[in-house]
């Protein structure tokens, strides 16, 4: 595997989920903006994780980009993109199937709020920046 095609391939994935996020609240189908926050999240900590090792086959890639920083691979605030890759996580599914909310199942729409969507794009796009600006650094080195 070619680390920089693997980290530039899952960026590019990353900037595409976050452009479709970003559209889709336009319109606000806040259950397909959750759905592509998520990814974007997830592929912008896989990208940077890819310069390094392997990333695990898991929505939630927050303990492997953790680790990273405490080996002193990554600067600290790679941990605030671990973060937002934890809370971001369970959203896959929530997005997919529904969830219990307030006692009984509900449906994507009745959990993926405006709120939530809202929250998630903006860790989603934060996380793309973080993960660009990182990836195109190193690409210079």
């Amino acid at each position: 595997m070619d680390n920089r095609e693997e980290a530039n391939g899952l960026l590019k994935e990353a900037k595409e989920d976050l452009d479709r996020a970003a559209r889709y609240s336009g319109a606000m189908d806040w259950v397909t903006v959750v759905h592509y926050a998520q990814l974007a999240v997830e592929k912008s900590a896989k990208a940077v994780i890819s310069c390094f090792e392997a990333f695990a086959w898991t929505h939630d890639p927050s303990e492997q980009l953790g680790k990273l920083v405490r080996g002193g691979f990554l600067p600290a605030e790679f941990l605030e993109i671990a973060s937002y890759a934890e809370d971001a996580a369970p959203w896959h599914a929530l997005s997919t199937y529904g969830g219990i909310k307030n006692g009984r199942w509900r449906s994507p729409s009745e959990v993926c709020t405006a709120d939530v969507a809202t929250n998630l794009l903006d860790k989603a796009s934060k996380a793309v920046h973080v993960a660009s600006r990182f990836i195109e650094r190193s690409a210079g080195k």
